[in-house]
């Protein structure tokens, strides 16, 4: 098996050091991190926190909603 030099220089090849996969992990996560945050970053964020509330209320919602739209057209 061959190693890396250093890999070679602290006993360690590198899929046996967790700190070194722990860190190519985080830069990973983090490099997608960054490109995620584009130009509907705002929009987007905004609908998924729309639909976290909305989601475990789906009836209330419906409810909520037909409600306005017989009150829009009550009044029109």
């Amino acid at each position: 098996m061959s190693t890396p030099a250093s890999g070679a220089a602290s006993g360690f090849s590198p899929v046996d050091n967790p700190v070194s996969s722990d860190f190519s992990a985080l830069a990973s996560h983090m490099n997608a991190c960054q490109r995620s945050r584009g130009r509907w970053f705002t929009l987007r964020a905004t609908l998924e926190s729309l639909h976290a509330m909305a989601s475990p209320r789906i009836v209330t919602t419906a409810a909520v909603f037909a409600f306005c739209a017989l009150g829009l057209l009550a009044l029109a």
